[in-house]
């Protein structure tokens, strides 16, 4: 069925398999009815936000019409690696959701909204995808972008999921599959409206409204992963640069273990938020959560696009210390948080 059938109303998906199970559980069997696009091609999605009335998730109408002023400004960014591999996946995911509900954006009930935001989720079990939908937490406040684990690339049973708070109009939606990756990797994109501030003395309420295109991936891991991981964020880097587009930001997990990590991201066209140097340990994000047989290393990254017209602040971590009981960790990863603030180029 395709993205843009707008009678498409997505229902969420079954528990197919048993989450707790030690083994890796079987690949769902899905059918595709469109044909498979070019590799590497930015594919179309469907954002969707619940509807109370409905009592259901609905797709949005991916479009301008409608987007009124005042529009933020900023946004909070966040991202974290979920850790797909480890047991107890959905008490671990709703921990990891009410972590940056109540202690990242301050929200202290499931009805008070969080200041605009994009949360961007990396390793999130197919199995587990459904509990994203039925927080009642992100049906009263996000949008969701995909509609499902069959958004993902083929076979994979563990991807990316952006929630999108609904005070920010989300205007567009994609995916990039990696044809290289053979861990079934893709980056996940949505393009949201905000506002240039307006000078105070002014009678407008902004100087102007921007499209901002936010990227959600997850590289190659491993060192096997090296000769994938360039590619794989170049892909990325070209869709941030865009035309419309007043720039780009991709945050998530880099994997960025090996010496020939360190230049990709200028390859890419791209610049690190982190001020810091990757052997600042101030940075690492990962190898904590336990003791890993690598180095502890800045695996997980906030990049952007040259910053005309926005900022973004240098990123803090979250999550460290985090664990469910009986010393089990929520992740094995640290998040990041930050900041982006549209600014006036006067």
């Amino acid at each position: 069925m395709s993205d843009n059938d707008e009678s498409f109303i997505p229902s969420p998906p079954s528990d197919f398999y048993d989450t707790e199970a030690e083994e890796s559980p079987p690949l769902p069997v899905r059918v595709r009815v469109r044909h498979e696009p070019e590799a590497d091609a930015q594919v179309p999605l469907r954002a969707v936000r619940y509807s109370s009335r409905k009592k259901r998730w609905a797709q949005t109408s991916n479009c301008a019409k409608g987007v009124r002023e005042p529009l933020p400004s900023s946004i909070r960014l966040v991202t974290w690696n979920l850790d797909f591999q480890s047991s107890e996946k959905k008490k671990r995911l709703l921990a990891a959701l009410s972590y940056i509900q109540h202690r990242v954006l301050r929200c202290g009930t499931t009805s008070e909204r969080p200041e605009p935001c994009c949360i961007l989720l990396q390793e999130v079990h197919a199995s587990v995808f459904t509990q994203i939908l039925n927080a009642e937490w992100v049906r009263r406040c996000f949008i969701v972008v995909p509609t499902g684990p069959d958004k993902w690339p083929e076979q994979a049973f563990y991807g990316n999921v952006t929630l999108v708070s609904r005070t920010i109009p989300v205007v567009n939606a994609s995916t990039i599959t990696f044809s290289n990756s053979e861990m079934y990797r893709n980056a996940i994109f949505v393009d949201i409206k905000l506002s240039i501030p307006a000078h105070e003395d002014e009678p407008r309420l902004s100087a102007g409204i921007v499209t901002l295109r936010v990227a959600n991936t997850h590289l190659e891991s491993l060192p096997s992963g090296a000769k994938a991981r360039p590619r794989q964020l170049k892909l990325v880097g070209n869709a941030l640069h865009a035309r419309g587009l007043l720039g780009g930001i991709v945050a998530g997990d880099m994997n960025a273990i090996v010496p020939t990590d360190e230049t990709i991201t200028e390859d890419a066209g791209l610049y690190d938020a982190w001020e810091g140097g990757d052997d600042d340990e101030d940075g690492f994000t990962w190898g904590y959560q336990p003791l890993e047989e690598y180095a502890p290393g800045r695996l997980d990254k906030v990049l952007s696009t040259r910053q005309e017209g926005f900022i973004v602040e240098e990123p803090e971590r979250i999550g460290m210390g985090e664990a469910i009981g009986n010393g089990k960790w929520v992740s094995d990863h640290y998040g990041l948080v930050t900041r982006v603030r549209i600014v006036r180029e006067d």
